[in-house]
């Protein structure tokens, strides 16, 4: 016999409201220690500017803080003895008021490696403002293989990615791969689509990348002629209009594969910052997922 008590503890922002926040100008130098033993100095790097705009954001915008606790007793017999065993599972997590707009400097001041661990200390000089909308609940996962369910960020040279993804609300998505060469690479909408973005009905279950589910489908690989290298994921939702960045199309990697179309990241970001300015309930999430050779 089991007996579950669940306990949660919430706490949420405030509505949304129809004034425009206000951009803010934010600085940080922030100091990154991994616990991670096998974590790269690239990847440790990647993390303290990330963990450092994060921190500002919490800084100046504050935090919501959410977090559940179950307790689970359980009765077990033993020789028609019953004994009971108490357990405590809790899963927290904190999320920033404030959303990242334009950075304007990163810098590494220090990386060094002390035999077990990275520390790496960082500047980040960049404009934010407050989230003013409420959040949408966006269920996404990049995964390699289509019966996969959770999301994956570890992937090998010329591994299948394909993108799950759903939303309560309708609205426009945009997907773009950041590779380690600073080039964007739009990923959705598809080189078919005449739209500039992919329209999202609500509640829709979406395969992307997959041309078992969608013949107009671009498909892609990982691809790295390096040992290792990271790239970020731009998963960019809005329940309004969205049109993708103005790109050209992509040339050849070097095996003479083609490439997505694409724009330099410079412009990337300055498309993505005046979207985020002129649409508050714009979302952006990314990933870092990593790509070795075999």
């Amino acid at each position: 016999m089991r007996k579950i008590i669940l306990t949660v503890f919430l706490s949420l922002t405030a509505l949304a409201t129809f004034s425009a926040a206000k951009t803010e100008h934010l600085r940080i130098t922030y100091e990154y220690r991994s616990n991670d033993r096998n974590e790269s100095q690239a990847a440790a790097e990647k993390h303290a500017i990330e963990k450092a705009k994060q921190r500002a954001l919490e800084n100046k915008f504050g935090v919501d803080v959410s977090s559940i606790v179950v307790s689970m007793d359980s009765e077990k017999s033993h020789d028609g003895k019953f004994t009971t065993d108490e357990n405590f599972f809790s899963l927290g997590g904190t999320a920033a008021r404030g959303e990242w707009l334009t950075t304007n400097k990163e810098e590494i001041l220090e990386s060094r490696h002390n035999g077990d661990y990275w520390y790496v200390r960082v500047y980040v000089d960049g404009t934010a403002r407050e989230k003013k909308g409420t959040p949408i609940d966006l269920h996404y996962a990049f995964i390699n293989n289509t019966h996969d369910k959770e999301n994956r960020t570890t992937y090998y040279d010329k591994d299948d990615i394909f993108l799950r993804f759903s939303s309560p609300v309708s609205g426009s998505l945009c997907v773009y791969l950041i590779d380690a060469e600073k080039e964007a690479y739009c990923l959705l909408p598809y080189t078919t689509e005449s739209k500039g973005c992919q329209e999202i009905t609500a509640n829709k279950d979406y395969l992307f990348f997959s041309k078992d589910a969608d013949l107009n489908a671009d498909e892609f690989t990982t691809t790295t002629n390096q040992p290792q290298e990271f790239n970020v994921l731009y998963i960019i939702f809005t329940p309004n209009k969205l049109t993708k960045a103005t790109d050209e199309k992509g040339g050849v990697n070097w095996r003479g594969e083609a490439l997505p179309r694409q724009l330099k990241y410079a412009d990337f970001l300055r498309w993505l910052a005046k979207n985020q300015t002129s649409d508050e309930q714009l979302q952006v999430h990314t990933e870092v997922i990593s790509i070795s050779s075999k």
